[in-house]
């Protein structure tokens, strides 16, 4: 049995995930986007249901949540996974929420690359 630095018992892969569950948590997928919600459940794979689902759209000085419901996310499409803190999240947010149905249409992402130089 391994332990971590900290004497907890370390978990390797997607049992990592266990101090996470019922806990809020923000996903960025492959694609771009980023969800909100309630991790309820996961499997070896990191597959992954998560309940009051949102989208999260992101502009220069302001957020919105689209509500999407019940979601299952493949695992091979997380890029990242951290859990948020509810009291930070409303009370030191430098950005302001604004409601779905206040927004005229969701502004589109600027389409700029990245140059890659592999050379």
């Amino acid at each position: 049995m391994e332990f971590g630095s900290d004497g907890d018992m370390y978990l390797p892969g997607a049992a990592s995930l266990l101090e996470q569950l019922d806990k809020r948590i923000l996903i960025v997928l492959r694609d771009g986007r980023h969800l909100v919600g309630m991790l309820r459940s996961f499997d070896q794979f990191l597959n992954l249901v998560i309940e009051d689902t949102s989208e999260r759209i992101l502009m220069p000085d302001s957020y919105c949540d689209v509500p999407l419901g019940l979601y299952i996310v493949r695992g091979d499409n997380i890029v990242l996974l951290g859990e948020i803190d509810a009291e930070r999240e409303e009370h030191e947010m430098p950005l302001k929420k604004v409601d779905p149905e206040d927004l005229d249409e969701i502004p589109e992402m600027p389409d700029e690359k990245l140059p890659w130089d592999f050379d």
